[in-house]
């Protein structure tokens, strides 16, 4: 009867350690997990531009100069490097809607007043207004400008009738336009580099 015992126990001890010796059960589920890294860029700009031709003077050597009293401060915030382009988007028209005055008689110049590393196109380089866009800051080709408006911001110093260069050669005098109101829109666009 003792071995009956014994044999028993034995048996049962095989039993138990079988059944815990099993796998668990389980299930398994994956998810995808994706990271848009999306540019956003913003230009921020200050207000119009009002050129007064009041003196000979004003008509015989224009207005404005680098660093001068008729200025625009801007900057840009982006995630991701960018230019900055301009461009007139219509004609300098008279208030009368009939005359024109050429749009190169107003250039611009810039300076950077950022801590990014930039390349200015229009550093205490006049260029003239056209219709066409032309670069005015942008990136270097090698370091970032990528960042917020502290680091990328920058004054445009406009001038008219100064026969700057690439500008119209002739004063506003030596013009001989229409006396009166011209007015015309310059896009200004900041544009991310793919």
């Amino acid at each position: 009867m003792k071995t009956l015992r014994t044999l028993i126990a034995v048996v049962l001890v095989a039993v138990v350690g079988t059944a815990s010796a099993q796998v668990a059960q389980q299930d398994q589920q994956t998810i995808n997990l994706t990271a848009n890294l999306n540019t956003t860029i913003a230009l921020n700009l200050s207000g119009d531009i009002v050129f007064d031709f009041n003196t000979l003077d004003d008509y015989k050597n224009g207005l404005g100069t680098y660093e001068g009293s008729y200025v625009s401060t801007g900057s840009v915030s982006s995630t991701n490097n960018w230019n900055l382009y301009f461009k007139a988007t219509k004609d300098f028209k008279h208030s009368n809607d009939k005359d024109v005055m050429p749009l190169d008689n107003v250039g611009l110049t810039a300076k950077f007043t950022g801590t990014n590393e930039i390349e200015n196109y229009a550093d205490k380089k006049t260029i003239a207004l056209s219709k066409s866009e032309q670069v005015i800051l942008g990136h270097d080709g090698s370091n970032m400008n990528a960042g917020d408006h502290d680091t990328n911001g920058f004054n445009i110093y406009w001038e008219m009738g100064t026969q700057g260069k690439g500008m119209i050669k002739k004063s506003i005098f030596e013009q001989d336009l229409k006396k009166g109101t011209y007015t015309t829109e310059v896009q200004f666009t900041a544009r991310e580099i793919l």
